[in-house]
């Protein structure tokens, strides 16, 4: 590495890749230095975080941006003698990364405003940070050869930056949730339960579970794969099909990703993201939907959370946890009908699943 100083840049001016000298100021300058900028905000992004995965991804968009700047650094010569530069490859790779990211918080339904938790704070700053290096890229782009792939690059890079802010969002707000819900549901086993019934909650059939799922456990499967799905969306229709109310239902994994969706002919459009939202619920809090209506009513102790999430939590009755040997493996959720209609469907299509498994 060179000194720290040279003095070659007292008079005002800077060395270009290539040997050619420009002004400081100059917007060839300003745009690789904004987009310097822009990879020390996307550092500290990095810096905040604790998933390894998201570091890893902005670890390697910063490197890219090295090589992005270096190619605004050079001259016509200096621009010959790079072999590493910013190309389609690299816009798909963002791309991706945005897909990846909408997977999870789904498509956005509201303006966003920034500084919900530190972590999509710094990440959208970043994103401003990087569309100014885009709009001094632009301006430079006026006065000397700039290859589009490079402009491009940076408009999906501010794209990536704030689906990556909506997912630290989503992650934020999910575990302030479940552990607001963790809390009220310890706080209510630790009341006395009824001397009259066996364990439970008084008119609750559900057998009591002292620190986890047992065999007993109404949620328990002994597996949760497409195969157990499309065993219990069968059976959702067939019971929804007694009752005379089209139905939609849906299954999500351990993350609340979706995994199947099945749609009555005659069913709700809203019933969509509704059957949807059951199943995210369920799993995001591992406890059934029904189970949250009271805490999330005035004064109770989640009070509002029904409007959180970017609106995926539903409070009422029609998604169930899914276990498997006691860990939480994904969620379930049916709507179409009345409440009672949508528990009696879901609750139906899991007693299938474990049924079958029996027989």
């Amino acid at each position: 590495m060179p000194d720290v100083y040279t003095r070659s840049g007292d008079k005002g001016t800077t060395g270009l890749l290539g040997g050619s000298r420009v002004p400081k100021q100059s917007p060839l300058v300003e745009a690789y230095g904004t987009v310097d900028e822009a990879n020390v905000a996307i550092g500290e992004a990095k810096a905040a975080m604790d998933d390894p995965r998201s570091r890893d991804q902005l670890h390697r968009i910063q490197r890219r941006l090295f090589a992005l700047a270096s190619e605004l650094a050079s001259d016509e010569k200096g621009r010959g003698l790079l072999t590493d530069r910013i190309g389609e490859d690299d816009v798909t790779g963002l791309e991706r990364l945005i897909d990846d990211c909408l997977a999870v918080t789904g498509p956005q339904r509201h303006f966003v405003i920034p500084g919900r938790d530190p972590v999509s704070a710094v990440l959208h700053r970043a994103r401003t940070v990087v569309r100014r290096a885009e709009r001094r890229v632009l301006t430079a782009a006026e006065h000397e050869p700039i290859r589009p792939e490079i402009v491009t690059y940076l408009n999906r890079l501010s794209d990536a930056l704030f689906a990556l802010a909506r997912l630290a969002e989503h992650r934020h707000d999910t575990a302030r949730l479940e552990g607001l819900v963790r809390e009220a549901v310890t706080r209510a086993l630790a009341e006395p339960q009824d001397p009259a019934g066996s364990g439970g909650a008084a008119g609750d059939p559900r057998p009591a579970a002292a620190g986890g799922a047992g065999p007993s456990d109404p949620h328990e499967l002994p597996r949760y794969d497409l195969a157990a799905l499309r065993t219990m969306a069968a059976a959702a229709q067939e019971r929804a099909a007694e009752l005379g109310v089209p139905c939609v239902f849906a299954g999500v994994d351990a993350g609340g990703n979706l995994v199947l969706l099945e749609r009555m002919a005659g069913s709700l459009l809203g019933s969509l993201d509704l059957a949807q939202g059951k199943a995210f619920t369920a799993a995001a809090f591992k406890r059934p939907t029904a189970d949250l209506g009271d805490a999330s009513g005035p004064g109770g102790e989640l009070h509002g959370i029904q409007n959180s999430n970017g609106g995926r939590v539903v409070v009422f009755g029609g998604g169930l946890p899914v276990l498997v040997d006691g860990e939480l493996v994904g969620g379930i959720g049916v709507s179409g009908g009345t409440v009672d209609q949508d528990v009696s469907i879901v609750t139906h299509a899991l007693a299938a699943a474990r049924k079958e498994h029996h027989s």
